[in-house]
């Protein structure tokens, strides 16, 4: 078998200065490849999923790694991420990544092109019933197989096609944060991008996590700290849906009880984003009992009702109680963004969207000089 028969990409080639990848004429001028780093920065290992990896990428002759490149097995019905970006480009969007190479490679469709399938078949009532994997998985092997407990389907296969987006600046991780102050201004500005998608390009972001939002190094005064990146969840604002989207744990209320997602839902997100990042302290993960490995556990349902009650002004407390004593200057200004997005209405605290133009510039202002409040009490130490 050829290196391409047992999965190699046939666009990434090796040379003495290491892996890189071919780019088509006069896309990335004057360009012609881009070095990749040895490891990805980010790599979803699982057998299902969209197989998302990306490395760090540099032009020939220059040390520096100014370039992300993005391999993802995308839904072929889905918008490519690339039209999202170049209307984000043509809208001047604040603080936005840019979109600087895009090509489609391969499709399962074509990869399946010489097979031949038989009946398809789906569980028929058994998941709908609630019972777990587990309990499929005996009631078939102790009674008449698969057949007895499946039923045809029409839902073949899904065509998935494998997209190769190279996009810059170059960030660090979140979770890299190297001072109090970086931290908040990574938040602000990556506000302020969100705001700018929603009012300047009409995009809704979707998902609103740690690993969606990077520190940019030696950027000048009035350039952006923080940027958001990744708009594969993204959509215009006149296509939204009631669908649940988005990072389990950094999920609002509202999505969770699948509701219309909207902007005070992201903006929620980033409520949790940033009790995340401070509670983890630079890891992947919170402590062992914490309160936020509960974000990930239970049904939808389960979820909002924990995070409701989480939320509330008095149990809100013992959120605040995981926060190290280097982050305890930092909780006033949890609570103050914590009163922002849940305002008590008849003693309880509220989740709903107020959509009017003046409600949603209320709410993004108020945020952002919260923030900025706290930057400079912060500077000035």
């Amino acid at each position: 078998m050829t290196d391409q028969d047992l999965g190699k990409l046939n666009m990434i080639e090796t040379d003495g200065d290491g892996n890189y990848i071919i780019l088509d004429d006069a896309v990335m001028p004057p360009l012609r490849k881009l070095y990749l780093e040895s490891q990805p920065i980010a790599s979803h290992e699982r057998l299902v999923g969209t197989g998302t990896t990306c490395y760090r990428a540099r032009a020939p002759n220059s040390n520096r790694w100014d370039y992300v490149l993005k391999f993802k097995w995308r839904w072929a019905s889905d918008r490519p991420e690339d039209e999202l970006l170049k209307l984000v480009k043509d809208k001047c969007v604040w603080g936005a990544i840019s979109l600087d190479y895009y090509k489609e490679v391969e499709s399962t469709a074509h990869l399946r092109r010489s097979l031949r399938w038989g009946t398809h078949r789906k569980f028929s009532n058994m998941k709908r019933s609630g019972s777990t994997e587990e309990h499929q998985e005996e009631v078939t092997r102790n009674s008449g197989g698969l057949v007895e407990h499946t039923e045809e389907t029409d839902d073949f296969f899904k065509n998935h096609i494998l997209a190769c987006i190279i996009t810059s600046p170059v960030g660090r991780p979140l979770r890299t944060f190297r001072s109090l102050l970086e931290l908040l201004q990574v938040f602000r500005d990556a506000i302020k991008c969100h705001r700018s998608l929603y009012f300047d390009a009409e995009i809704l972001h979707q998902d609103i996590s740690p690993g969606n939002i990077i520190i940019l190094d030696s950027q000048d005064e009035g350039k952006p700290k923080g940027i958001l990146i990744d708009l594969d969840s993204a959509i215009e604002l006149d296509k939204t849906e009631p669908w649940i989207i988005g990072t389990r744990p950094f999920m609002a209320i509202g999505v969770l009880k699948s509701e219309h997602h909207t902007y005070r839902h992201d903006l929620e997100s980033f409520l949790y984003v940033f009790l995340w990042t401070i509670i983890t302290n630079h890891k992947g993960s919170p402590p062992e009992n914490s309160k936020l490995r509960q974000w990930s556990k239970g049904s939808w349902d389960e979820l909002a009702a924990r995070k409701f009650l989480d939320m509330d002004q008095d149990s809100f407390q013992y959120i605040l109680e995981e926060f190290m004593p280097e982050f305890n200057p930092l909780k006033p200004l949890a609570e103050s963004l914590r009163d922002i997005l849940f305002p008590l209405r008849d003693g309880v605290i509220w989740t709903g969207t107020e959509s009017s133009p003046e409600a949603v510039g209320k709410l993004y202002d108020e945020m952002i000089h919260t923030l900025e409040a706290a930057i400079e009490s912060e500077s000035e130490k």
